[in-house]
């Protein structure tokens, strides 16, 4: 039962990142969806990958998202791109 509860919320919030707009909402809906996949692999009695994968997408990928995010523009304050 608890398995098919985060299995539907990473469902939803794999839905929600691909209908997003806005890049930082969709950033936030990414880290949530892995959030739940780390706790779907640590139910799966996985815990050194649901570990290294925590590890990897909380500060590999967020922060190279948001430093992409930055060098284009997207984020507020800004004044480098013309």
């Amino acid at each position: 039962m608890l398995t098919q509860l985060f299995l539907l919320l990473f469902l939803g919030a794999c839905i929600l990142v691909v209908f997003e707009n806005d890049l930082v909402r969709c950033l936030i809906f990414l880290g949530m969806s892995a959030a739940f996949l780390v706790i779907l692999t640590y139910l799966y009695r996985a815990p050194d990958v649901a570990l290294t994968f925590a590890v990897v997408n909380s500060t590999a990928t967020t922060v190279l998202f948001l430093a992409i995010m930055k060098k284009v523009g997207v984020l507020k304050g800004d004044d480098t791109v013309a």
